[in-house]
């Protein structure tokens, strides 16, 4: 049985092969577990892989270091943001209205102490966002850096009316700098928050979204930008004189060409590919393009074999 692996499972594959550190190399590893789909064709690559993560924490041990424990979540849906912020910034609260799931919420410090995760719609489509719990100076839990290894995005929440700690969270901003972030800015309703807001633009430099839980402001657009921040696009099929499948779309990353929405469906479907027919915003309905051609969100491809 083939293991129709998806084009994100060789991308993390990628990221394994160029890691410089145990961690990351076991991070990697863990990602491609997670992306892997759960059928006979994958279970001696599965097998491989945990082998591979094992023989790394020997390795370890040998050295004298301590073994790594590694945290895994199993993405769903078309992506994964990970929810991150201080104390009572309102992660819990702003996960529940996301994704209509139920964390613990309440007004003490340190509700959150483990991730908690729900879907979030998108049109058409559906996000998972885990919370994390808050972040401090102190905190080192050994699985974070695996969890912002491999996740698509990171999402940190600041209480507007409180930047007190807002050292805290520059630390961690610059520590992940190089992965894709939002930056949102809870309690906008509270009195002289916009202060607050234009200070935290200035001291991060970069654009903050501002939200409110409680009044439900901003929320629909903070969705916006989550997705329009994935950097991911969504293709429709279609077959010859029939009408697209639009409720089920194929997710891939901008830039993607025909050829790998064509090895997302089946790996021997991709090889045998001759060519296809697009309609879009941007091209001649029907028109027939190669199979490099590049794809934009909401294309819909009939190919030809």
């Amino acid at each position: 049985m083939p293991a129709n692996l998806p084009p994100q499972y060789f991308e993390a594959e990628k990221r394994f092969r160029t890691a410089i550190t145990p961690q990351e190399k076991i991070a990697a590893l863990r990602e491609m577990l997670g992306i892997m789909p759960h059928h006979k064709g994958t279970d001696g690559i599965r097998a491989e892989l945990n082998t591979k993560i094992a023989k790394l924490n020997k390795e370890m041990q040998k050295k004298g270091g301590t073994r790594i424990f590694t945290y895994s979540i199993r993405k769903e849906g078309a992506a994964q943001v990970l929810m991150l912020g201080l104390t009572n910034s309102g992660k819990s609260n702003l996960l529940s209205i996301l994704t209509n799931s139920t964390p613990e919420i309440a007004p003490y410090p340190f509700t959150t102490i483990t991730p908690a995760m729900g879907m979030m719609p998108y049109e058409n489509i559906q996000i998972q966002i885990v919370e994390l719990p808050a972040l401090t100076h102190e905190f080192t839990k050994k699985w974070l850096s695996s969890l912002v290894f491999s996740t698509d995005l990171l999402m940190f929440i600041i209480d507007l009316s409180d930047l007190s700690n807002i050292d805290i969270l520059k630390e961690k901003h610059t520590l992940f700098s190089n992965k894709k972030s939002l930056i949102v800015g809870n309690k906008i309703d509270l009195a002289n928050t916009e202060e607050n807001l234009n200070r935290l633009k200035k001291e991060l430099a970069t654009s903050v979204i501002a939200i409110s839980c409680v009044q439900r402001k901003g929320i629909e657009d903070l969705k916006q930008e989550i997705y329009n921040s994935l950097s991911i696009i969504r293709v429709y099929t279609k077959e010859p004189g029939k009408e697209a499948e639009l409720n089920e779309p194929i997710i891939l990353s901008k830039g993607s060409t025909i050829l790998e929405a064509a090895r997302e469906i089946h790996k021997d479907f991709a090889n045998n590919l001759k060519y296809a027919r697009i309609w879009g915003s941007n091209k001649f309905n029907g028109q027939r393009v190669a199979r490099d051609e590049r794809l934009s969100d909401g294309d819909i491809i009939e190919f030809h074999i």
